[in-house]
């Protein structure tokens, strides 16, 4: 064999080989990834108050009519094709935006126009601590004190607690995202009926 030769084979050995355990430490990584990722919290363990699913349609356009919903805020049902991404905002958020934020596995901490500013500030305080899972914003319709919402899943506060708004957050962010994740549930339990 040439030393080219033997070069070649020497290259495409140490090629492949390195492959071989590239690829490994991925499924490893994969696998490992996996069995880190935790089971859903049992219901009873989980803030706020379980809402009835409204469903989880497209509208076909911004200010389609559609059913008015049952819980202020929102917390599923008819939503827009357009989604908001998390951040601090200044301006209220349109209720079926809202919903697509949820959808997402977001959660929405918004305020009425009663709340002081210093409150207002610790939510956006609160919401820059969580930049991937959280939007602030105004939201009039409250009329009073601030509500958290997930998909489903609703708490009003008042006044301001920052140790329930960061358990809500760290409870039930991604709880859902376009479907149940990890065994999570709705929560709502099946009305009872008796002869």
């Amino acid at each position: 064999m040439t030393r080219q030769g033997w070069l070649g084979t020497v290259v495409s050995i140490a090629v492949t080989t390195l492959s071989i355990i590239t690829m490994s430490s991925l499924g490893v990584g994969v696998l490992a990834g996996a069995a880190t990722q935790t089971a859903a919290r049992p219901c009873d363990q989980l803030p706020g108050t379980p809402e009835q699913f409204e469903g989880n349609n497209h509208i076909p356009y911004e200010g389609a009519g559609h059913d008015p919903y049952r819980t202020m805020p929102p917390t599923s049902g008819p939503h827009s094709p357009r989604v908001v991404t998390p951040g601090v905002y200044r301006e209220p958020i349109l209720p079926e935006l809202q919903v697509h934020v949820l959808e997402h596995g977001h959660i929405m901490l918004q305020y009425a126009p009663d709340v002081p500013d210093v409150d207002i500030e610790k939510l956006e305080r609160i919401g820059r601590k969580h930049p991937r899972d959280v939007v602030v914003a105004p939201y009039p319709d409250l009329g009073h004190g601030i509500a958290l919402s997930a998909w489903q899943r609703l708490q009003r506060l008042d006044p301001l607690d920052e140790k329930a708004i960061v358990t809500f957050i760290t409870k039930l962010a991604g709880r859902y995202n376009h479907a149940w994740q990890n065994g999570a549930t709705d929560c709502v339990v099946a009305p009872s009926y008796s002869d």
